[in-house]
């Protein structure tokens, strides 16, 4: 049966679209002109109120005055971060209190964390803290007290932050942590007891239970299990949310029952446990949003009224959305709310199809996938799009997932109170958990290495969301009820396009190397014949994703890592899941070298294609690619630790025609610079190149007179990040790039910059 659509719900989602839209928008603007816009969408809320008074096109004067609220809430939130923004700039307090708002993240510079810092005067603003080396991530909840000077967000932080309502920096220095009393105190000290006693589980099945029981993904962090969940469409298991508060509010109204406590005393007990277990999990968007649901439909049996999904979900949106506008903008606000939306709208459509399929499904499957693609309809693409990643097997990993996710996190909340309440039970309880944990594990890997089991996406966020509402709207109104039969003809047609889409695709492409844009990375693509190779993999996984998306390349018969630095390896282990990769090749003295960035880098890649497919390469090995030979023409041996100067360096010939005869080079080199080129040319290792890819992202040392005119490229490529802070590429570089007369191209300024070779040019194409 089709849900009929509650005018509430037309008001909620006019009032999330225009306040994301005036929020968005306002961090361009000055605050006059956000308190305009928010004066402006005051009057209009007027007048929609007026016509909504009439009676007359209830649905659409309350869309109407959704739009109008959101207007108001979204430019009145952006004239408030301004007006902090400038607070927080003027502040001349230098000791500040701070209480974590979330948990902290461990980063290569130092901890991160978004807190609420207050000064001896009372004056508080929400800020991004940054830690020193050494300095342990605070928890949720954590206070303490430290000296800073507070300075508005600059640059890529900029944005971040303005998503985030964020209105200052932080650099702290003597961090003294402080005590938390009462209630909330309690709570997360209990939080603290409870992760510590699940981490006896060990290993993945600690990290698993720590993220689903006590929202503390510390130890899941970037693993190679949760690039398994990403993977695999199951992250959304990892983040607190609605189904871990249905489990916990099941466990506690069995005890209630089994107690029989009264239905009204059980309600309110209920809520209780709920908002404790918001503290507990360090209330994470998603669970604030199930929570007020949750509380809302716990309220109608006081008001003797049945719960009304539809609505609780339009009041919690109205809600937070109002009382704090930068949720309209938040990520994990949208997917957890447009989750919830498409449940409650489609999930009965979906049901119907899956009763009639002619192939009987187990009931467990057939609601598990009707709720997959209910959910997967409103959330896919937009997910898809912000992430760069498209999960192929969510729906079957969601139905064989679901069960064991419910018994784990049962057993794992069961094992911490346990461990708290009985410490000599502790050992058992947890290791139950932890079992059952491991074989949750070991199921999201095998699922996550299916060939395909998710393929890179690169595609503008807005048009899949209005797609996504469109088809939303039509399969709603329509409401349609097509044969079983049509159903699986339907399904199998769009299985094989899609095949044969991920089959054609790579093999219409000629003979091309690419330069993706990774930000301040490498990552350099060398295609042809179908065959394809990634030099480097740049160290933002979404921005590699992206770009191997919009080049329709799904898998890769090798990545060549020159070397362990993070921004030319970091993203390695991101590839696992996403696109098919037979081997990873490194320089021979990388596979011993005792450093951690070639230890990390091996590691990296035993996780990605195993042991047996990481390769070590020595000067006069070759890797082939349909018509290009690379061959490796540094380093004779390791001279700087697994360092710049012991890149692994490629030459590489393509014979395009097929004649026997060389008909382009190209050079790669890493972070190789001018003193080992210049060795390699005197070596006449590599003379004259057509491509060259600038060493060390045009570093001032990355070549001299003579190396360059020794090399005299056609092209030089330099893969640098825009207004990155080492001042790269160096202007002394690109002086006698010019003077040998090479046309160079940058990602910081060109993006993605695609070198196609025919027999007589090279033609290239750059993304702007």
């Amino acid at each position: 049966m089709r849900p009929s659509l509650p005018p509430l719900l037309a008001c909620a989602l006019g009032l999330w679209a225009a306040a994301a839209a005036s929020y968005a928008l306002g961090e361009g603007m000055e605050k006059g002109p956000c308190l305009l816009v928010a004066a402006f969408g005051g009057v209009l809320a007027a007048v929609a109120a007026a016509a909504l008074w009439r009676g007359r096109h209830v649905l659409a004067c309350s869309a109407f005055l959704g739009v109008a609220l959101g207007l108001a809430c979204g430019g009145a939130g952006a004239a408030a971060l301004h007006d902090a923004m400038a607070q927080a700039e003027e502040a001349s307090a230098l000791v500040w209190r701070f209480e974590a708002l979330e948990d902290g993240q461990a980063s290569a510079y130092g901890a991160q964390c978004r807190a609420r810092a207050t000064a001896a005067d009372g004056r508080s603003f929400v800020v991004r803290v940054s830690f020193p080396e050494g300095v342990e991530p605070p928890r949720y909840g954590d206070a303490f007290e430290a000296r800073s000077r507070l300075s508005r967000p600059e640059g890529t932080t900029a944005s971040y932050c303005w998503q985030q309502g964020t209105a200052a920096v932080a650099r702290v220095d003597d961090v003294a942590p402080l005590e938390r009393d009462g209630l909330v105190g309690l709570l997360l000290g209990v939080r603290v007891r409870a992760v510590e006693a699940l981490s006896a589980a060990g290993g993945d099945a600690a990290a698993l239970l720590q993220a689903l029981v006590c929202g503390w993904r510390g130890s899941l962090g970037d693993s190679a299990l949760y690039a398994d969940f990403k993977a695999t469409g199951l992250a959304h298991l990892v983040a607190v949310s609605g189904a871990h508060l249905v489990i916990v509010s099941g466990c506690v109204a069995l005890a209630l029952r089994a107690l029989r406590a009264p239905h009204a005393l059980a309600v309110v007990l209920q809520a209780a446990f709920l908002l404790a277990y918001l503290v507990f999990a360090a209330a994470p968007v998603s669970a604030v949003r199930a929570a007020c649901m949750a509380l809302a439909g716990m309220s109608a049996c006081f008001a003797r009224r049945r719960p009304a999904p539809l609505n609780a979900l339009s009041l919690c949106v109205m809600a937070l959305v109002a009382t704090s506008p930068h949720t309209a903008v938040s990520v994990s606000f949208a997917l957890s709310a447009g989750s919830t939306l498409g449940i409650v709208l489609l999930s009965g459509l979906f049901g119907s199809w899956m009763e009639a399929l002619p192939v009987r499904l187990p009931r467990f499957l057939r609601d598990a996938f009707a709720l997959t693609f209910a959910s997967g309809v409103v959330t896919v693409p937009a997910s898809a799009a912000l992430f760069a990643q498209l999960s192929l097997v969510s729906p079957w990993a969601n139905a064989l997932a679901s069960p064991l996710f419910a018994l784990v996190c049962t057993g794992g909340l069961v094992a911490a109170l346990a461990a708290l309440a009985v410490p000599a039970a502790a050992s058992a309880a947890v290791g139950l958990a932890g079992a059952a944990a491991r074989v949750l594990a070991a199921l999201v890997h095998a699922l996550a290495g299916v060939p395909f089991a998710s393929v890179p996406v690169g595609a503008p966020v807005v048009p899949l969301i209005a797609a996504s509402a469109l088809a939303v709207f039509l399969l709603w109104r329509f409401w349609p009820r097509p044969r079983g039969r049509t159903l699986l003809v339907a399904a199998g047609a769009a299985a094989i396009l899609l095949g044969a889409y991920v089959v054609a695709v790579p093999r219409l492409a000629g003979h091309e190397i690419v330069m993706l844009d990774v930000g301040q990375g490498d990552a350099f693509l060398v295609r042809s014949e179908g065959s394809a190779v990634l030099v480097d993999t740049g160290n933002r996984d979404q921005a590699l994703r992206e770009g191997l998306a919009r080049h329709g390349v799904w898998r890769l018969d090798a990545v060549m890592v020159t070397h362990g630095d993070d921004d030319h390896c970091g993203s390695l282990a991101s590839l696992r899941g996403v696109v098919g990769v037979g081997r990873v090749c490194v320089a021979r003295d990388a596979l011993s070298c005792p450093c951690a960035s070639c230890r990390g880098l091996c590691a990296d890649a035993c996780a990605l294609v195993g042991g047996d497919a990481l390769c070590g390469l020595e000067v006069g090995d070759v890797v082939r690619c349909g018509a290009f030979e690379l061959a490796v023409v540094w380093p004779r041996a390791f001279s700087d630790e697994g360092g710049n100067a012991d890149s692994l360096c490629l030459l590489a010939r393509a014979d395009v025609d097929h004649d026997g005869f060389v008909d382009w080079t190209a050079l790669f080199c890493g972070d190789a610079e001018a003193e080992q080129l210049a060795e390699l040319v005197g070596s006449h290792a590599v003379g004259t190149v057509d491509v060259y890819k600038v060493g060390h992202h045009g570093s001032r040392a990355a070549l001299d007179d003579a190396v360059a005119a020794a090399l005299s490229p056609c092209i030089a490529l330099v893969s640098v990040g825009e207004n990155n802070r080492y001042g790269h590429p160096a202007p002394e570089t690109l002086e006698r790039l010019d003077r040998v007369g090479a046309r160079v191209f940058r990602t910081d300024e060109q993006g993605d910059v695609s070198c196609e070779l025919t027999a007589d040019a090279i033609d290239v194409v750059t993304l702007r």
